[in-house]
């Protein structure tokens, strides 16, 4: 046939009404076993592929999740859009993908063509929105968040909604100091990210850790957006400071800064320590390799689904959760007692 195959084909050939080949196609009970096989079959040979529209029309909604990620490009998020798409396949569920961009304006067309297609539900990772306009715009559709970077008014709990998950930012920052400190590490630095949540919430996590174990405040470097001409200035201002080490807010800003220290004369891990974030698949096979603290994000990308899935079938979001981190260590933190024997060593 040169057009699409529909219901009334596969009735016609069946010899039955267009109602029980619907039923039969659903796996309703109170159509006979023989029927849905024969049905089937036909449905088969004729190649038949489900009107997924018309049925949406029907149900109000389609076997289809609707993820927006900030930029796919960036190594975190491609992982948890692998999780999520393996998650959702396995359930039988397809994924509209849309970037988001950290732009305002292009998440809310985003979420417009996510209704038009009337996904199920939705995961929104990154998001600049606010939470309520999100879930306004989906409605009756339920809506997830990972690691939404909107600032609600001061005084507002980051994560107060429900239905959100991040990496817990909070215990991977205590992890790292208490590495730094059992190294032997002193004076801290700290260069953050972008404007968002999660950058406040780890320059906070990370000057509470350092409080707690009594140590003072790192000196923050400014490093938002910044290119490899911008992180060279920031490199220059540490090779004039000189800390026993520097927390980044995440790997790509901590491998940009290890090769303009190098640039600028500074060794790391010998002259400086140096700590990521996030555990991108670079920072296994950077030279050195980083120290850096593991969020596992493709398996926040199945957790999602999972999380997502309970909330399509209970009509009910969960309460926010903290998924676990572990920080993983590796060469650019030897510290400084490791270094100076070495160094001892060597000459």
């Amino acid at each position: 046939m040169t057009r699409r195959v529909t219901l009334v084909d596969l009735a016609e050939r069946a010899a039955v009404s267009v109602a029980t080949v619907s039923r039969a196609l659903s796996g309703d009970p109170q159509i006979s076993e023989a029927t849905q096989s024969r049905v089937r079959q036909i449905a088969a040979d004729l190649k038949y592929v489900p009107n997924v529209a018309a049925r949406s029309l029907v149900l109000q909604s389609t076997a289809t999740f609707g993820l927006m990620t900030p930029d796919v490009t960036d190594p975190i998020h491609g992982q948890v859009v692998t999780g999520f798409q393996q998650q959702a396949a396995e359930h039988g569920y397809s994924v509209v993908l849309s970037n988001g961009f950290w732009d305002g304006d292009t998440e809310r067309r985003a979420l417009r063509e996510f209704a038009a297609h009337r996904v199920a539900g939705v995961v929104v990772m990154g998001s600049v929105l606010s939470q309520a306009e999100v879930r306004r715009v989906m409605a009756p559709s339920p809506v997830m968040f990972i690691g939404s970077e909107h600032v609600p008014p001061k005084g507002t709990d980051l994560d107060l909604a429900r239905g959100c998950l991040r990496p817990d930012d909070r215990s991977g920052m205590q992890q790292v100091v208490d590495h730094l400190i059992e190294r032997g590490y002193r004076s801290v630095a700290y260069v953050s990210g972008s404007s968002g949540a999660t950058q406040i919430i780890r320059h906070d996590a990370l000057v509470a850790a350092l409080r707690k174990s009594g140590r003072e405040a790192p000196v923050v470097h400014r490093a938002d957006g910044v290119d490899a001409e911008g992180m060279g200035v920031v490199a220059a201002e540490i090779r004039q400071s000189r800390p026993d080490v520097v927390v980044c807010y995440d790997d790509k800003t901590a491998l940009l800064l290890m090769d303009e220290l190098r640039a600028a004369g500074v060794r790391v891990p010998h002259d400086i320590g140096i700590v990521g974030f996030d555990d991108i698949p670079f920072a296994r096979i950077s030279n050195p390799r980083l120290t850096t603290v593991s969020q596992r994000a493709d398996d926040l990308g199945r957790f999602s689904v999972t999380v997502l899935l309970a909330a399509v079938d209970r009509g009910k979001l969960p309460p926010t959760q903290s998924m676990p981190v572990n920080l993983v260590v590796r060469e650019t933190t030897p510290g400084p007692a490791d270094r100076a024997s070495k160094k001892g060593a060597r000459s």
